[in-house]
């Protein structure tokens, strides 16, 4: 073989070599041996340098999140919302707590009754009594301590349903933070925050309480996508 022939076998067959080494790792390729990696990926990269008219800004992977600065508020945090308003409806319908407000509005009826019957009684008895008799003074002293008696059980009454309201406000409130949390977790979601579909109905007849309803309704716009009330529904067996 002449030196000249030599020579071109040996062009081809780098130039073979060539061809097979940039199947192997072409732009944005992997090299021998690595993982593939698509072409249409950046990185990796510890960081990603954006330049722009008020300066420089630096992206990194802080903790599974994406940072754009060295301080905790200097990151993006993913979002969903929950409709509070009607999963605490729908929890404060549950047997649970209903079966207590039922029973002590049943006590407080047979209460009632009782005082409307001692009053009707009370009537009969002094029916004949005028302001111009002898005993108005007394009978009516004693309505007078009747009604006090009658209206201080009202008011214990009440006190007593609002600190039970309150009490199973508080506790499915507790129990909706704990699916909130778990459903959050789940979905690897980091802020959850309350809302009111803004197509919601007002349903309100005065203007105090529409008024309420358009403070209710914090997010003016936003996507579907991070409504999470019916997961959380779920969780809560709703």
């Amino acid at each position: 073989m002449h030196r000249i022939e030599r020579i071109v076998v040996h062009v081809v067959l780098l130039a073979l070599v060539v061809v097979l080494l940039a199947d192997f790792e072409g732009p944005g390729g992997s090299a021998i041996g690595d993982e593939p990696r698509p072409a249409d990926k950046l990185g990796p990269a510890d960081e990603v340098l954006l330049r722009g008219d008020k300066g420089e800004l630096v992206l990194t992977n802080t903790e599974g999140r994406l940072a754009f600065g060295e301080r905790p508020t200097e990151r993006i945090w993913s979002i969903g919302a929950v409709n509070v308003s009607r999963l605490l409806s729908s929890l404060m319908d549950a047997d649970r707590f209903g079966e207590a407000r039922t029973e002590l509005q049943e006590e407080a009826a047979e209460q009632n009754a009782a005082y409307e019957a001692k009053f009707e009684a009370f009537q009969q008895e002094n029916a004949d009594v005028t302001q111009e008799s002898p005993d108005f003074p007394r009978v009516q002293a004693q309505f007078q301590q009747m009604m006090q008696e009658y209206q201080t059980w009202q008011q214990g009454t009440m006190a007593i349903r609002q600190k039970l309201g309150a009490e199973q406000i508080e506790s499915a409130y507790r129990e909706l933070i704990e699916a909130v949390d778990i459903v959050a977790e789940r979905q690897g979601i980091d802020i959850v925050t309350q809302f009111v579909p803004t197509g919601d109905p007002f349903e309100s007849e005065t203007m105090d309480i529409a008024s309420q309803q358009v403070r209710r309704r914090s997010l003016l716009r936003y996507p579907d996508e991070i409504d999470i009330t019916e997961a959380v529904a779920d969780e809560l067996g709703l």
